[in-house]
C-alpha cells in the first residue's frame, strides 16, 4: 500500500521511475539540505513525501518533479510575502572543534527509573541546560557563521513530539516552555514568548514568513522522542529570513534523575557564554528546580488560559493554579499566576478592586516568600502596590526589579506599561508596551492595551490600527470593541462608536447598562443631550468614572466631581487611569481636580 502524495505535488508531469528518490538521504541530497530539514519541511510545509506501508516503520520515497513543483510554489509564496527566496543553498557547516567551539563535556549516566516524575522533569531541565549552552554560544559568538553574529532575536518554535506513547507528550511541550524561559533571561537576546510561538503549532508556514511576522533573526526548531527509556532531542538553529541552517545538534540521554549533572552543565554553559552573561543570569540558567512535573503542567495550563484575557478562561486558570499548589505547596510560580488572575478579575472582570485586593496581594507575597527572583511574582506585587494600595513609588521600584530579573518578561513589561499609564507618563508607557509587543507580537491583549495607551496619548489613528489588530487576534474580547468605541467617540465618529459599544455588549452578552455610560457620553458629544440625560437617569449606572465622564460631556461639573469623589471612597477600578483620561479633561482647570489626584497619591497633572 502506498500513501498518496500531498496536494503540493499535483502540478507538473506525471512522476516516473526515472526521477524517483528512494530514501530520506536521497531526498535531502536533491534538496541540498540535510535529512532533518527535509523531515521538518514535510511536517511543517507539506513537502511531498510518499510512503510504503508494508512494514511497521514504513519507508519513504519521492519524485524529483513533485519536489521541484513544491519548491517553485514555496519560492513564489515567499516572494509574494516580501521575503527572500526560500531555497538557499547552505554552505557546509564547519566541524565544531575546527571552528573553535568547545565541546560540551561528557557526563555520567544515572540509573533512576524513567517512570519517576522527578526524573522526567530533570530530563527536561538538563536538556534545556545543554541546549541553552549551545544556542547561547552560537548566538553570542557566531564562530563558523557570519549569519550567527547578526542574531539579536529568536523564537523557539513548538518542538514536535515523536514519541510513540502519548503519555510522554509533556516532554516536547515542557522542553519548549523551559527553553524559551531560560533563553529569555539573556539580556543580549530578544526571545519571543511561547504564547506567540504557539500560534504556529500544527500550521504549515514557511520559516521566512514566521520570521517576518515575529520580526526575529533566528528560530529554534526540532523534535523530542521518548523510546525504550531514552530521550532523544534533535534541535536546529535556523536563520529565519533564509531558512538556512546555522547548526544542528542531537542530544540523547537515559531518562533519569540528572540533578547531579547540574555542575557539569553549568560548566559547559559558563565556558561557552561566559562573556555574554552576568553571574546572576548564569546561576538562573543552570538551576534545576526540583518541582513535581504534574504541578508544573498545571501551572503551564493556567498560564495559557490566563493570557487569553477571557473571564471564563481566567476562572479555569485559577483552578489549575490551585491544583499546582496542592501538588507542590512550595512552588512559587502558581502563586504568582494566582496574583495576576485575581487582579485581572478586578480590572478586566466582573469584580470590584475591594473584592480582589486581598487574594491578589496574598498570592503575590506567597510567591515572593518562595522565590524572590521570580520576575512574574514581582510584576504581580507591583500591580497590587500601585493599583490597590496607590503606592506608586513602591510599585515602580518593584516592577523595575522584575524587568531587571527578566528583560523579556511579558508580565513585567505589560504591568509596567499599565502603571506608567496610571501615573500619566504616557511616552514611557508606550515604550514599555512596545517592548511587550516585541516579545509577544501575537497577544491580543497586549495589542489592545497598546491601543488604549495610544488613545490616551491622543494618537487616535494609531490606536485604531492596534485595536483592529487585537480584534483580528481575539474577536471574543469585548473590551477591545469597547475601547474602539471610545476612540471613535474622541474622533467625532459617534455612529461608529455606538456600533462598537453594541458589538461589545453582544460579544460579552452583558446588559446595555454595562456600556450605558459610554453610550450616554457619546450621545452628549453628538448633541443628543436629552437621550444622554434619560439614559443616565434610567440605568442607575455603577461606573462612577463613566458617570463623571457623562456629566463632564453635559457640562455638569459639580455632578461630575461628586461622582468621582464617591468613586474614590468605593475604590472604583475605573479610577486607576483618570489622570490621562481624555473624557475628563474638562475638569482639569477646576481646583477640585488637584485634590482628587492628591487623594489617590497621583499628584497634580
Amino acid at each position: 500500500m502506498t500513501q498518496e502524495p500531498s496536494p503540493a505535488a499535483s502540478n507538473g508531469p506525471a512522476p516516473g521511475a526515472s526521477d524517483r528518490l528512494d530514501s530520506w538521504k536521497e531526498v535531502a541530497a536533491y534538496l541540498k539540505r540535510d535529512v532533518t530539514t527535509a523531515q521538518r519541511w514535510e511536517r511543517r510545509e507539506g513537502l511531498p513525501i510518499r510512503r510504503h506501508l508494508h512494514d511497521k516503520q514504513g519507508s519513504v520515497y519521492a519524485f524529483q518533479s513533485e519536489l521541484d513543483a513544491w519548491q517553485r510554489a514555496r519560492t513564489l509564496q515567499s516572494e509574494q510575502s516580501g521575503g527572500p527566496p526560500a531555497r538557499v543553498v547552505e554552505p557546509p557547516r564547519p566541524d565544531p572543534e575546527s571552528a573553535g567551539v568547545p565541546a560540551i563535556p561528557a557526563v555520567d549516566r544515572l540509573t533512576v527509573s524513567p517512570r519517576q516524575w522527578l526524573g522526567r522533569l530533570s530530563v527536561v531541565a538538563v536538556l534545556v541546560g545543554l541546549l541553552v549552552a549551545s544556542v547561547s554560544f552560537g548566538v553570542a559568538r557566531g564562530r563558523g557563521s557570519s549569519t550567527a553574529s547578526r542574531i539579536t532575536s529568536l523564537v523557539v518554535l513548538p518542538l514536535d513530539d515523536l514519541s510513540a506513547d502519548p503519555a510522554h507528550a509533556y516532554l516536547a511541550a515542557g522542553l519548549t516552555e523551559e527553553l524559551t524561559a531560560r533563553l529569555a533571561q539573556l539580556r543580549s537576546l530578544r526571545v519571543v514568548s511561547r504564547t506567540s510561538a504557539m500560534a504556529f503549532e500544527g500550521r504549515r508556514v514557511a520559516l521566512p514568513t514566521i520570521g517576518q511576522e515575529l520580526q526575529v533573526d533566528a528560530a529554534l526548531a526540532g523534535s523530542v522522542r521518548y523510546q525504550d527509556g531514552r530521550v532523544k532531542v534533535s534541535i536546529q538553529l535556523l536563520h529565519a529570513p533564509t531558512d538556512t541552517h546555522l547548526w544542528t545538534r542531537d542530544f540523547e540521554r537515559e531518562a533519569a534523575d540528572l540533578l547531579q549533572l547540574q555542575s557539569d552543565v553549568a560548566a559547559a554553559v559558563a565556558n561557552e557564554v561566559r562573556v555574554q552573561i552576568t553571574p546572576e543570569e548564569l546561576a538562573r540558567l543552570t538551576s534545576v528546580p526540583a518541582v513535581n512535573p504534574k504541578a508544573h503542567e498545571e501551572y503551564l495550563l493556567g498560564r495559557y488560559l490566563l493570557w487569553k484575557f477571557i473571564e471564563e478562561d481566567r476562572l479555569r486558570a485559577i483552578e489549575h493554579f490551585h491544583r499546582a499548589i496542592s501538588l507542590a505547596p512550595e512552588y512559587a510560580a502558581p502563586y504568582a499566576g494566582l496574583a495576576h488572575a485575581w487582579w485581572m478579575r478586578g480590572v478586566l472582570g466582573p469584580l470590584s478592586l475591594k473584592e480582589v485586593a486581598s487574594p491578589a496581594r496574598d498570592a503575590a507575597l506567597q510567591a515572593l516568600a518562595r522565590d524572590d527572583r521570580l520576575a512574574e511574582a514581582h510584576a504581580a506585587h507591583a500591580y497590587v502596590q500601585g493599583m490597590f494600595d496607590w503606592d506608586w513609588g513602591g510599585a515602580e521600584a518593584t516592577i523595575e526589579r522584575a524587568v531587571e530579573l527578566e528583560p523579556n518578561s511579558v508580565d513585567a513589561r505589560y504591568v509596567y506599561a499599565l502603571l506608567l499609564m496610571a501615573m500619566g507618563r504616557l511616552p514611557e508607557a508606550i515604550s514599555q508596551i512596545e517592548r511587550a509587543a516585541s516579545v509577544d507580537p501575537l497577544s491580543a491583549q497586549v495589542q489592545s492595551t497598546f491601543g488604549r495607551i495610544l488613545y490616551r496619548a491622543g494618537r487616535l489613528d494609531e490606536a485604531v490600527a492596534r485595536l483592529n489588530r487585537a480584534v483580528e487576534l481575539e474577536p471574543r474580547n469585548s473590551g477591545t470593541y469597547s475601547r474602539l468605541g471610545d476612540v471613535y467617540d474622541q474622533m467625532g465618529r459617534g455612529d461608529e462608536a455606538l456600533r462598537m459599544f453594541e458589538k461589545a455588549r453582544s460579544v460579552s452578552q452583558r446588559p446595555i447598562a454595562a456600556y450605558g455610560a459610554q453610550v450616554a457620553r457619546t450621545y452628549a458629544r453628538m448633541g443628543r443631550t436629552q437621550d444622554a440625560r434619560e439614559l443616565l437617569a434610567n440605568l442607575q449606572l455603577r461606573d462612577g468614572v463613566g458617570t463623571a465622564a457623562v456629566h463632564t460631556a453635559l457640562g455638569d461639573l459639580d455632578a461630575a466631581f461628586a461622582a468621582l469623589f464617591r468613586a474614590v471612597e468605593a475604590r472604583d477600578e475605573g479610577l486607576l487611569f483618570i489622570k490621562s483620561e481624555p473624557n475628563l479633561k474638562g475638569l482639569h482647570a477646576d481646583p477640585r481636580w488637584a485634590g482628587l489626584l492628591q487623594r489617590m497619591r497621583l499628584g497634580n497633572s
